[in-house]
């Protein structure tokens, strides 16, 4: 990676040239694998027929994901909404098929969520390697802070995904014994945890961003992203109090790997794309009346 002396050599009126690096691209992956399978799980859960939650959102707190409401289900009856929904808007109590129907949109909304739940499995490690892998990347062959810094990702990271699995594990848990208050405290709890540091990686990551004098991004877009990581992860710790602050703070983060797939991918891209260059027209103002020409470039 390149130095901050390097970085100073730079000509500030000229666009940053493209740093290719292995572990560039290996992030720009993770990000494109991360917002994939994430917009699968999205797309499954609220979107396609035969696949989504089919109920109401009628959660606890305000929130609006079937899968929060079970994350930070601190009781049984908060659990039981969510994995057995009441399913008012689908069916009613005078229907002479009520129990057979409730029973039925009740068993559908359980496979969503257990369905949700194996794709994060896959998910897990996709997200907190991209984090460490972005982070990583301002921080390599940089001392003082940045080093600092870097050690305590390696240990966040992993923490994160590791409450994560424990949660997924009681989800399980929860749709193959059922619901009770024990078993939802085996899942509220390391949820609490797990959106805590994951909050705590993000905000570590912004500091990093600010600190670092990497070129592989502009001073510009390294202090933009660093106020994006901090607003996701200052919402996603302040929503353990707060859950449909996390919802919010999950988008957040969301729109920033879907940014980073460009950023990171897209000088890759660009070199497959034939170039076109501008070119300065001595009688630009004759031809745009003409409606040759839409711009003139001046040297």
């Amino acid at each position: 990676m390149n130095s901050s002396a390097e970085h100073e050599k730079l000509d500030p009126c000229l666009p940053l040239p493209a740093l290719f690096t292995p572990m560039r691209f290996a992030t720009g992956i993770l990000a494109l694998l991360t917002t994939a399978l994430g917009l699968w799980m999205f797309f499954g859960l609220n979107l396609q027929a035969g696949t989504k939650y089919p109920c109401e959102h009628a959660f606890y707190h305000g929130i609006d994901s079937p899968i929060l409401a079970v994350e930070l289900a601190s009781s049984g009856e908060h659990l039981q909404r969510a994995l057995n929904p009441a399913c008012s808007d689908q069916v009613r109590p005078e229907s002479p098929d009520y129990q057979q129907e409730l029973t039925a949109l009740q068993f559908k909304a359980a496979s969503a969520i257990h369905r949700d739940t194996v794709a994060d499995c896959f998910l897990i490690p996709l997200y907190a390697s991209f984090i460490w892998f972005f982070a990583s990347m301002f921080t390599v062959g940089q001392q003082g802070s940045l080093g600092w810094l870097r050690r305590v990702l390696t240990v966040v990271v992993p923490l994160t995904a590791l409450a994560d699995y424990v949660e997924d594990l009681g989800i399980f848990r929860a749709l193959a014994d059922g619901i009770s208050d024990t078993i939802a405290q085996q899942i509220s709890w390391p949820s609490r945890f797990k959106w805590t540091v994951l909050g705590l990686a993000l905000l570590i990551t912004a500091i990093t961003l600010i600190l670092s004098a990497n070129a592989l991004y502009s001073i510009a877009t390294r202090r933009l992203f660093s106020i994006g990581y901090m607003a996701s992860g200052g919402l996603i710790i302040a929503g353990v109090w707060r859950p449909p602050l996390i919802e919010l703070g999950m988008k957040m983060f969301s729109m920033i790997v879907l940014f980073q797939i460009i950023g990171l991918l897209g000088p890759y891209v660009s070199r497959w794309l034939k170039p076109h260059p501008p070119t300065y027209e001595e009688d630009f103002c004759e031809r745009k009346k003409a409606a040759h020409v839409d711009v003139a470039v001046h040297t």
